[in-house]
């Protein structure tokens, strides 16, 4: 798999906080915590797609760290997007909080291996 595909994923992020913004979803503050969660994803796997590293000061990041955030990103906006959909009365309770149960820990373990360098997940697929 090419690791340019990671940036797809991130344009596919970056159309949902798109899409959550246009529908009006950032009139509570855990609505604006969740379209911003999915901004930072979007740009950090876009980035890590493009880029082979990015420099932070003084320091390198590997475009695996910057995926890592970003899946990190992903996972959490899982979360708050399955707390919010709990917490409010006119959604879906069980939908919501069932896709962030079984989708949230995955995109989380994701993320952390990728910022441990991929010990579960062979990352030279993408090189």
């Amino acid at each position: 798999m090419d690791r340019r595909f990671l940036a797809v994923v991130g344009v596919f992020d970056l159309l949902i906080a798109g899409g959550l913004a246009f529908l009006g979803a950032l009139a509570h503050p855990l609505s604006f915590a969740r379209v911003a969660l999915f901004v930072a994803a979007g740009v950090l796997l876009v980035v890590s797609g493009l880029r082979e590293s990015v420099a932070l000061g003084s320091t390198t990041l590997g475009w695996h760290v910057v995926a890592g955030a970003g899946y990190v990103c992903f996972g959490l906006a899982i979360l708050v997007n399955g707390l919010s959909s709990v917490l409010d009365a006119r959604g879906d309770p069980l939908f919501g909080g069932l896709s962030a149960l079984l989708l949230a820990p995955v995109m989380l373990f994701m993320g952390i291996d990728y910022l441990r360098g991929g010990v579960h997940f062979d990352l030279s697929t993408f090189e």
